[in-house]
């Protein structure tokens, strides 16, 4: 542990010797990069908000034959900070500042009556990235808790509103081929989230399918011994580190400048040199772009024009895909408005608002 931050320290040690880990602390970036060229560790944590200069360790952790596959924890002050840990190849961050409350929501367990809930289908539990779009952030990164055909329970850094559409990407340990689909949010608690899976492509489906056959209690006995437990012992550590430092998984978090709002608006989406057009449906607007629901939605950066009518208001608008979601929409950025079109929009903002 590299940290220059007394309360920090004393909070992450607590933390790391309740789950009997051994820490080692560093006062300083140079005995940090000594001891890594010497000893191999299972995990890394740095404060490179107290200490900046703990940014550069990552990389050459990564280079080092000793650390290359160490659990690497970056706290940090901002989002530049956490795209430059990203970038070296941290695997969680975590941001300052170090509340004890925070930190330490898992000791009062996972709360209400989830640990109750009956479930028709059995999960997995695992530790691995997601990314997720919904009605007012766009790919935000998350953890996958646990896992079954029909749903899973995700740690997000924010909480995710009701009756909300959530589309999910994701790679499994060990499965070729990313996994998409789209869920909705049935219960909520400070560390999770439940999501029921409602719209699932038959070839994420049957990605699924094969994955947790292969992973379920009876495929793990007859599983051969040796350096798969390894890779076990690796994952438990990860997850619980996950619940007990309410880590997010590092990732490049596009924070809008504007809020979006939740709509249900009809639209015709024109391609460019296209005369058809398609007959979607928004699920989110904002003044600067929406979200289009279609089950063909077009390329990355395809230019395309968006016609709305609502409330007397007919409007044309000009804009760019900025996110794809084969099989379900497409985010849009509006191009430049004149003020009679932002005028416009707002307007629309308002009435769908209205609507609730």
């Amino acid at each position: 542990m590299l940290c220059a931050d007394a309360e920090a320290v004393q909070v992450f040690s607590r933390i790391f010797e309740d789950l009997n880990i051994a820490v080692e602390c560093c006062g300083d970036v140079a005995a940090a990069q000594a001891r890594l060229d010497e000893v191999r560790f299972d995990v890394l944590l740095l404060d490179c908000a107290s200490t900046p200069a703990a940014l550069r360790l990552i990389p050459g952790a990564r280079r080092s034959p000793a650390n290359r596959a160490a659990l690497i924890i970056a706290v940090v002050d901002d989002q530049t900070q956490a795209a430059q840990a990203f970038t070296g190849g941290t695997n969680f961050i975590l941001y300052k500042p170090v509340v004890r409350e925070h930190i330490a929501r898992s000791d009062r367990g996972t709360g209400g009556d989830r640990s109750k809930e009956r479930r028709r289908r059995a999960r997995r539990k695992l530790n691995t990235a997601a990314d997720i779009t919904f009605a007012a952030k766009e790919s935000v990164s998350v953890v996958l808790m646990d896992l079954s055909e029909g749903g899973a329970a995700m740690q997000a850094p924010f909480p995710i509103p009701s009756n909300c559409k959530v589309y999910f990407q994701f790679f499994l340990p060990g499965a070729v081929g990313v996994i998409r689909l789209a869920g909705e949010v049935v219960w909520q608690n400070p560390e999770r989230a439940g999501i029921r899976f409602v719209s699932v492509p038959q070839a994420s489906q049957r990605a699924l399918k094969t994955w947790l056959q292969a992973h379920s209690p009876v495929a793990q006995i007859t599983a051969p011994q040796g350096p798969a437990t390894a890779e076990a012992e690796e994952q438990s550590l990860t997850v619980r580190l996950s619940a007990r430092l309410g880590l997010l998984l590092a990732a490049g978090n596009r924070q809008r400048k504007l809020p979006r709002y939740p709509c249900c608006l009809s639209a015709e989406v024109h391609g460019e040199g296209s005369a058809v057009p398609q007959h979607c449906r928004l699920s989110d607007l904002s003044n600067e772009g929406c979200y289009v629901e279609t089950s063909a939605p077009f390329p990355t950066d395809a230019p395309l024009r968006i016609i709305l009518r609502a409330e007397n208001v007919r409007l044309s608008l000009e804009g760019k895909v900025r996110i794809v979601h084969p099989g379900y929409g497409m985010g849009v950025q509006f191009a430049s408005q004149t003020e009679i079109q932002r005028r416009q929009v707002q307007r629309l903002i308002d009435y769908t608002q209205a609507q609730k």
